[in-house]
């Protein structure tokens, strides 16, 4: 906006008639209203100095380039461009840690930037520049360190640790003190450990909430994907001394609506599976009354992830064999590459004790209860898949297929037990398989007319 109206004007103007109506050039007292704010108190920032030089002649278009917000408009520029570019979501995931500090780094710039392009108070608007454009996220901010420097002070007890088979998960349950607000299904909250980082504070959603002789416990499950989680996997181990850690939360997150519907979908990938996991833990302790039906697909590479969460299937199968079941668990395990490859099926037969499919299908054809899959019952059997006995704590089977379900065939058969009513979809994955949830959800909204597929979306990245 200064190259066409600020810099023009030093183009057209002497720097006597340009006096006559820059603010830094009037004299304090009168011509100010009460209480102004200006920036007199940074004169030594200004330039050109003000007032201007009480000369017949053009200031010039340069002047006003090479001023002092000028040049700093430039630099906003630039710092606006950086922060653009090391928000990238490539970015974030190739090194959280350099978005998260160039983010602060470019933020501070900015204010401080905002204070400097100010100086010259050529046009007086009551109050500080700074406080006008950043003076609420300013206060945010402020309010959100002190915010987590009181809860950093807070005791959080950690009284579970559990690791996955495949090293890759790690299960935290912590109580929460009596300050905190009771978590719902769907809500996340940030996690700090100060041996992996004292600054930085990751957000997890909560997998799961119970209320244990009166103290809220909260389940947390946490993928080794990134420098930070991967010191946190180091740090934090079942044995041995709990480590320290700090919890700001529960916040609000899209999958808290899944509570709004009568028939739920939900869809996760990997550690993605951790807002559904809530919602089968209202269900196991039949605080989700008001679900007509509940289906949640769990697609992990490694199968023995599942069993992280064994106590609560177990609860979970309890639950539907005592008092009815309205929930359909679909796990799936898709390895990376070919399945026939020995790292991919491999992870399978760890888990199955290398009992393949193929060998218990005349079990199924004889309708033999002691190997029909307790959660997931198939209509059709798939072709590749491994019945497994140690996810759940009674030992009965669960049948595990191998590769991603057909989502569109899926979609259409849960529509079908209840064609009068909405079907919310939710996802927590992957790329690839949000855009084919997304696909089969617009395939089904075509194919019918008497109910909807509603599709959300969710990832932290």
């Amino acid at each position: 906006m200064h190259h066409i109206g600020t810099f023009v004007t030093f183009e057209q103007h002497s720097g006597k008639e340009l006096n006559k109506v820059l603010n830094c050039a009037q004299a304090p007292g009168a011509s100010m209203p009460v209480g102004y704010l200006g920036s007199h108190q940074l004169t030594s920032l200004q330039f050109p100095a003000c007032p201007l030089p009480e000369t017949d002649e053009n200031v010039g278009y340069l002047a006003g380039v090479l001023s002092t917000p000028g040049i700093t408009g430039y630099m906003l520029m630039a710092v606006i461009i950086l922060l653009g570019w090391f928000s990238r979501p490539k970015g974030r995931r190739l090194s959280y840690r350099v978005f998260y500090a160039m983010h602060h780094l470019l933020v501070t710039a900015w204010v401080l930037l905002l204070v400097v392009h100010a100086a010259n108070d050529w046009v007086g608007v009551g109050v500080p520049v700074v406080l006008l454009i950043a003076g609420l996220p300013m206060l945010s901010y402020a309010f959100t360190r002190a915010k987590r420097l009181y809860l950093s002070c807070l005791k959080i007890e950690l009284v579970k640790v559990v690791r996955s088979e495949s090293g890759q998960l790690l299960r935290l349950d912590v109580d929460l003190p009596r300050s905190y607000r009771h978590a719902t299904v769907g809500e996340y909250a940030y996690i700090n450990v100060p041996k992996a980082s004292r600054t930085e504070w990751h957000p997890f959603t909560i997998a799961g909430m119970e209320v244990v002789d009166g103290v809220q416990r909260i389940t947390f499950i946490i993928m080794a994907a990134g420098i930070w989680t991967k010191k946190v996997h180091e740090i934090i181990k079942p044995e041995g001394k709990r480590a320290v850690l700090h919890i700001d939360g529960p916040y609000f997150a899209p999958a808290v609506t899944i509570q709004a519907h009568e028939v739920v979908v939900g869809i996760g990938g990997g550690v993605g599976v951790t807002p559904f996991l809530s919602l089968l833990s209202n269900i196991a302790s039949d605080a989700a009354s008001n679900f007509k039906r509940a289906h949640i697909f769990w697609t992990t590479r490694t199968a023995s992830d599942y069993k992280i969460m064994s106590d609560l299937f177990s609860k979970l199968e309890e639950r539907m064999q005592t008092r009815g079941g309205k929930l359909v668990l679909h796990l799936h395990c898709t390895p990376k590459g070919s399945i026939w490859k020995g790292d991919g099926i491999g992870s399978l037969f760890d888990l199955a004790t290398r009992h393949i499919w193929q060998k218990r299908v005349d079990n199924f054809i004889r309708k033999d209860p002691t190997m029909i899959p307790t959660i997931a019952r198939y209509p059709r059997m798939p072709l590749h898949a491994v019945v497994v006995k140690d996810i759940l704590h009674s030992g009965n089977p669960v049948a595990i297929p191998v590769g991603r379900p057909d989502f569109t065939r899926e979609l259409k058969a849960v529509g079908n037990q209840d064609p009068h009513a909405d079907v919310g979809v939710y996802v927590c994955a992957a790329e690839p398989v949000k855009q084919s949830v997304e696909e089969a959800c617009l395939a089904c909204n075509r194919s019918t007319t008497t109910q909807k597929f509603r599709f959300n979306y969710e990832r932290f990245s």
